[in-house]
């Protein structure tokens, strides 16, 4: 796979209508995707001593974390709302590669800044609820 332009990334949010429809929220200037597969003890007596994992045992945790530039204050809006409601919404995190991951998030943390001499950024935390779907890109 070749380097990928971190400036392609979008992050998308559905409408919730059927079929649904995503509106890009915002370019990313930094992102993070963090999956966590926490063990599952199976050890017995019998183990000898050593510890055995049951596969597949854990609960998988799915957070996104990132921090880009809104496209527009609709684009803010429905993050915002997303925040203050503790709604669980469809997202797309589509990758520059045409790569799509698509899940329910909830918004966990959610913060807008800005410099007086700079644009107004954002920050968000999703984690995911449910399974995702991912689709390659070429």
């Amino acid at each position: 796979m070749t380097s990928q332009n971190g400036r392609d990334l979008l992050l998308k949010i559905g409408d919730g209508a059927s079929p649904e429809n995503f509106t890009a929220i915002g370019a990313a200037r930094t992102v993070e995707m963090t999956v966590t597969n926490p063990k599952a003890d199976a050890t017995t007596l019998a183990d000898g001593g050593f510890e055995t994992l049951a596969a597949d045992g854990g609960l998988q945790a799915l957070e996104i974390t990132l921090a880009g530039l809104f496209k527009d204050s609709a684009a803010e809006a429905s993050l915002h709302a997303a925040a203050l409601n503790r709604t669980l919404n469809d997202y797309q995190l589509c990758f520059p590669n045409g790569a799509i991951y698509a899940a329910s998030f909830a918004v966990t943390a959610y913060k807008r800044s800005g410099a007086f001499n700079a644009l107004e950024d954002f920050t968000v935390t999703l984690t995911r609820a449910g399974a995702g779907a991912f689709t390659p890109g070429i």
